[in-house]
Order: C-alpha cells, then sequence, then structure tokens
C-alpha cells in the first residue's frame, strides 16, 4: 500500500499533501467533494515537482473509491473555525461529513490507519472508535502535536535556541483545558525552569493556548493550517518510514491514568501499524485531575449529541 490518501481538499488537505511531497515520503492520493478542485491543486504541486525534485506523486481524484488500498487516510474535511468560535461549536456540522466519509473508508480501504485532522479532534476521534468499533492502533488525532509543536517554537523563539534541541510535551484535550507538562520541557537535557523563568513559562504557555485564535484574527481567516498539515506529514512520515517517532497524538485511552472511552493527547510511539505504544508521563496531582476533567467534559458532550 504505497500511498497515502486525503480526504479534504482545503487548506489543511492541500498544505498536508505539499508538505508529504516535501518530504519525499510516499505517494498522495488527494480528494474532495468539489469535483476538480483536488486534481487542480494535485497539478499545481506536481508542476512543481521538476524544481523541488519530488519523489513522488500527488495524484487528484474525484471518485473517493480510489483510496482504496490506501496504507493512511487523513481526513481533513469539514468546516474550519471562525473568530470567536469553540472547537466543539463544530461539533454538530462535522460530525455528520466525518461519520460518512469513515463509512466509505471503511468501505474501499478497511486496513488504513485513519488521522483525524478535522475539529473538534478529540470529540470525533471518541465518536468514530465509538461507532466503528475500530482497533485503537488504526485511530488517531492529531490533538496536541501541535500544541506541542507550537511550544516549542515559542521556547526557541525566546531562548534564541534552535528548536531542534527542544523537547516539550503538552497533553489531554485539544482545546483550552490542554495541559502542560513543563517537568518534560528541555533543552538538550536541561530543564527548561533552569533556563526560563516561571513567568515567562506561563506567558508562554497561555501564548499557546491562544495561538489558533490569535492567527484567525491577524490573518483574517479560518484557524491556522501550515502547523496541522506539518504535524499531518509527520504522522505519516512516521508511520510509512515505520520511524517509531515518540508524537503526543490524540488516542483513544484504555485505562491510561483511569480514563477509558476517551480519545485525548498523551506520547505515543509511532510506527507502520499506527500507534504501537501510549506512554504514561508521571504526572502531579493537578494534572491528573485536570485530565480527568477533561475526559468528563468529552463524554458530557458526546451525551448530549447521542
Amino acid at each position: 500500500m504505497e500511498k497515502v490518501s486525503i480526504i479534504g481538499s482545503g487548506n489543511v488537505g492541500a498544505n498536508t499533501a505539499f508538505f508529504i511531497a516535501e518530504k519525499g515520503v510516499t505517494n498522495v492520493y488527494l480528494y474532495d467533494i468539489q469535483k476538480g478542485l483536488s486534481t487542480g491543486k494535485a497539478l499545481d504541486m506536481m508542476e512543481a515537482a521538476p524544481i523541488r525534485k519530488y519523489r513522488n506523486r500527488i495524484t487528484g481524484i474525484d471518485d473517493i473509491n480510489d483510496i482504496i488500498n490506501s496504507e493512511s487516510v487523513i481526513i481533513a474535511a469539514g468546516n474550519a473555525c471562525t473568530l470567536g468560535m469553540k472547537r466543539e461549536d463544530l461539533l454538530a456540522g462535522n460530525w455528520g461529513t466525518v461519520n460518512e466519509i469513515v463509512e466509505k473508508i471503511q468501505k474501499n480501504s478497511p486496513e488504513s490507519i485513519i488521522i483525524v485532522a478535522t475539529e473538534p479532534v478529540d470529540i470525533l476521534t471518541t465518536l468514530i472508535a465509538q461507532r466503528f468499533g475500530l482497533p485503537r492502533n488504526k485511530l488517531l488525532g492529531l490533538g496536541c502535536i501541535l500544541d506541542s509543536t507550537r511550544l516549542k517554537s515559542a521556547i526557541s523563539r525566546e531562548l534564541s535556541i534552535s528548536a531542534e534541541n527542544i523537547t516539550a510535551l503538552v497533553i489531554g484535550r485539544h482545546s483550552d483545558d490542554m495541559i502542560f507538562v513543563p517537568e518534560y520541557a528541555r533543552i538538550s537535557g536541561i530543564p527548561l525552569s533552569q533556563l526560563m523563568s516561571e513567568e515567562k513559562i506561563e506567558s508562554l504557555k497561555r501564548e499557546v493556548r491562544e495561538a489558533g485564535s490569535l492567527m484567525a484574527e491577524l490573518a483574517e481567516c479560518p484557524g491556522s493550517y501550515y502547523t496541522p498539515s506539518a504535524a499531518a506529514a509527520e504522522v505519516i512520515d512516521s508511520i510509512h518510514m515505520d520511524l517509531k517517532r515518540i508524537l503526543p497524538v490524540s488516542v483513544v485511552l484504555s485505562g491510561e491514568y483511569g480514563i477509558s472511552g476517551v480519545a485525548m493527547s498523551l506520547p505515543c510511539i509511532i510506527g507502520k501499524n499506527g500507534v504501537q505504544r501510549v506512554l504514561t508521563p508521571t504526572l502531579t496531582g493537578a494534572q491528573q485531575k485536570a485530565l480527568e476533567k477533561s475526559a468528563q467534559a468529552i463524554k458530557g458532550i458526546i451525551a448530549n449529541i447521542i
């Protein structure tokens, strides 16, 4: 199965295809319900191939049945947040779209690993798991990989240090309830707390929480899409090349911290079989209570729509 399929050719879907091509990971099939959109964008990107030296192809498709035998399928379809919206405000409209897409994935490419990029990621990932009974390793959402990446970027900027030397961890729900785990933020092994004041660390936490809304306000467009697209490409790279990278992605919990049946982000080993292992970093009592509170919030939201 030498291809990944992307459902949705908007900002996130098209840029994910672009980043995968730039990384030279695998062939991409790009689909959109709007006929001609995916084929036009794929043609545009492939005309850059001679300059960028792409090793793989991006193919636009107008028939979703052509995703057959995909190694992975990224769901990037649906509405995006607009200014002032919360992610859960998108649930009513996006769940119907995502539910229909997963039905078609199950019909045409049932062995695929499904990656959810549509918001609200954690709730949709939970609903997909409940509705379709997928194995936990075959279903994940982008979740806090975005927030962890944003935190690394902010630390890099403040310390004027290469982001490659920085590790940072955000877990839980991809929302304002995201949980920062500063104990795991390090610069080449040096704890962040030795290089930055507590006040500055708290300032960066606020910045990451507000990042999506700030970008939407500054650019006058719905949400962000370069970071989610880059995150999706990173996940695909780790799956296709069996890199076993540790990435904080949204996965259905199965007893971790006493929580089950709800998708939230924890650091996971990602390889050719999808989520190969879920890691459980040591949390403080307050952090664990925050995780439990987020799980109950997701269950409450789902209970109101079922």
